[in-house]
């Protein structure tokens, strides 16, 4: 903790600023009467603007009955009125409040300073930290009095604040070239006054105790930094925000696409005060700091509607706290939208149009699965149909649907709810989890028993939600008899097509798909990174798929007890796309990365590679192409065995080799 001394006695307070102080007084500690007997020289701004030849004095007659009908300060009329410039303006504030100007025209700022105070707190004050001396930060502002920004700052930063001066337009064009160098001031701006209020409401009403703690935060800076943070997620796109407690610092980060960006630092000593107004939104218990606590915040303004998932844990520098942005604007995407391909699109079509039996999607969390769920849900909803769905919680809400949400503290299990909805006279059931086998049972009845039923499972792959099943205890024969189809899925991040150029891929990389540079089958493609993209070279992400249709071949697989295997290569036959396929179909349009793929899937799934005769992508595991029949590795056509391509006899039958042979 800092000792927060005042620094609003570091410059003198001019006569024409006495309605100001009249509205600020609350904020400082110091009496108006004080803060003039510490600096009882001073001079009036009209008067040194003439004083020192900057303007002529029917100007300033001028400009002064300008502002007895607005109101507004002498400066801000002045500028307005085009009789002296920023600059002049600034350095005049400045003689007179005895405080430094800076030009910031070609001013370099060390990374560390600039850390101290978050971009979207400078933007909002127009200010900018210029330098760092133990625990006094120097900021560069151009209105040094507003005493509600410098105790702001004070509260954020943890150091006292030195003020200097210079213009806006300054300020604005050195935030510019730091953090978006490629945009204009010109977007800024609008972007900063398209910004609308959001209104905050908490699950539950607010106790009394919790309220009286929380009076004194209404007007400080935790609310507003609060409220800045979520603001900026949403904005971004972010899926979650992360506000994690560390040693010296209080991270805060936005998943975006999937990844982890750091968003802002914020010192240590405002964490409890953060997390506490956090659990206030989130209707949760702000004195319980030893166990995780779970809410819910809903988000309202003109333009978005937006729920919040909160969930807080203790950990060994103090709580963290993880907001999950369930956006219903963004949610509900079709299909097509997701990115499934046009085969797999026609399979799922003739999936989710049967009268009954069961879907499964499948993929680790953040995979996708709900939003797939959702969009088939999208697909058959119509009036003659009953919908019902059992999740927890109710993520999106979507009309015409009867959507129930999971509360274990009364009872209300999946299993329970199952029974229920069986009675409800349904069309289609969507259960967001299979997660044990009470669970599981319902649901495949309920497929045999004239309903379709969509649901979710946590394996790698299609072939794996069999093995899954079983091993939670579900017959093989019920698994056999009412799975109709399969989905297993990843996301991948989109190549940003501002900044996509071409490119060829390192050596290494290339030999994980089993390519190599000399003979590459098609042009890869990266982002360069642009501000569109935040530098990060993609923008959105797209789904790879492997979808397996229950055929009569793997029915049987499985009532046999085969293992995952016999069962993947018998889908495989069948003409199933694994997911590794998926991924270098989409490198192959210039859609996503090599890396960005051998991310999503498995070690196994990358033993893919490319057919050097028809160019499709086949296992590494096979020795010849499934689709043009022709040699994948070269062998020797005398004993089988594999053998070089630079190599003229066979070392292991000395049989001579031919070009043939390889």
């Amino acid at each position: 903790m800092f000792c927060r001394k005042s620094s609003f006695q570091q410059f003198d307070i001019p006569d024409d600023t006495d309605r100001m102080m009249e509205t600020q007084r609350p904020i400082v500690s110091e009496t108006r009467s004080q803060m003039k007997r510490d600096f009882p020289s001073r001079r009036k701004l009209g008067e040194l603007l003439v004083e020192t030849g900057l303007l002529a004095p029917e100007k300033l007659s001028e400009a002064l009955k300008a502002q007895k009908d607005s109101g507004k300060r002498l400066g801000q009329i002045l500028v307005g009125m085009n009789l002296i410039s920023e600059e002049e303006m600034a350095f005049a504030l400045a003689m007179q409040l005895k405080i430094p100007y800076v030009d910031l025209t070609y001013h370099q700022i060390p990374l560390d300073v600039m850390e101290t105070i978050p971009e979207e707190v400078s933007r909002k004050f127009i200010c900018v930290p210029i330098a760092l001396n133990s625990s006094i930060l120097d900021v560069a502002m151009a209105d040094p009095l507003d005493l509600n920004m410098m105790k702001d700052l004070q509260f954020i930063t943890g150091y006292s604040i030195q003020p200097a001066i210079s213009t806006t337009t300054q300020i604005l064009d050195l935030l510019q070239r730091h953090y978006h160098p490629e945009r204009t001031i010109g977007q800024v701006a609008d972007e900063l006054s398209g910004e609308e209020f959001m209104e905050f409401l908490p699950e539950r009403e607010v106790r009394e105790e919790e309220e009286d703690s929380q009076a004194e935060l209404k007007d400080s800076p935790f609310v507003k930094m609060v409220d800045l943070i979520i603001k900026n997620a949403i904005k971004k796109g972010a899926s979650d925000v992360h506000i994690e407690a560390q040693e010296n610092q209080v991270r805060v980060r936005n998943r975006v696409d999937g990844v982890l960006q750091d968003s802002i630092r914020l010192p240590k000593w405002t964490q409890p005060i953060i997390i506490s107004r956090i659990k206030v939104l989130g209707g949760m218990d702000i004195s319980e700091k030893r166990l995780p606590q779970d809410g819910r915040i809903k988000v309202r303004s003109r333009n978005v509607s937006v729920d919040l998932r909160v969930s807080t844990l203790p950990t060994y520098y103090g709580e963290k706290a993880v907001i999950r942005i369930l956006n219903k604007q963004q949610s509900f995407l079709s299909l097509e939208q997701l990115g499934f391909s046009d085969r797999s699109l026609e399979t799922l079509d003739s999936i989710i149009s049967q009268p009954q039996g069961m879907l499964l999607i499948t993929g680790p969390t953040g995979s996708g699965k709900t939003s797939t769920l959702y969009a088939c849900m999208q697909e058959i909803k119509s009036d003659e149909k009953n919908i019902v769905t059992v999740e927890d919680p109710v993520e999106y809400e979507l009309g015409g649907i009867n959507q129930v949400q999971i509360n274990e503290k009364v009872g209300l299990t999946f299993p329970f709810v199952l029974r229920s909805i069986l009675r409800q006279d349904p069309n289609v059931i969507m259960v967001g989890e299979i997660r044990d086998v009470d669970t599981a049972e319902i649901s495949l009845q309920a497929s045999l028993t004239g309903h379709l039923v969509l649901s979710t499972l946590h394996t790698n792959d299609a072939p794996s939600a069999v093995a899954r099943l079983i091993d939670i205890g579900v017959p093989a024969y019920m698994i056999s008899s009412s799975i109709i189809g399969i989905v297993a899925q990843r996301l991948v991040r989109v190549i940003c097509p501002d900044c996509k150029e071409e490119y060829i891929p390192p050596t290494d990389l290339l030999g994980r798909i089993g390519l190599d540079k000399k003979t590459l089958p098609f042009k890869f493609y990266k982002g360069a990174g642009c501000a569109k993209c935040g530098n990060a070279g993609f923008r959105g992400r797209t789904v790879i798929e492997e979808v397996l249709v229950m055929s009569r071949k793997i029915r049987e697989l499985i009532q046999n007890g085969a293992s995952v295997d016999q069962i993947r290569e018998a889908a495989m036959a069948t003409g199933m796309t694994t997911l590794g396929n998926s991924g270098l179909k989409k490198i192959e349009m210039g859609i996503t990365t090599i890396d960005e793929v051998l991310k999503a899937v498995q070690q196994k799934e990358e033993l893919t590679t490319i057919c050097p005769h028809c160019r499709r992508g086949v296992s590494l595991d096979f020795k010849d192409c499934p689709y043009c029949k022709k040699p994948l590795v070269p062998t020797c056509n005398s004993c089988g065995r594999i053998v070089q391509p630079e190599w003229v006899v066979c070392p292991y039958c000395r049989n001579d080799l031919k070009p043939q042979d390889q």
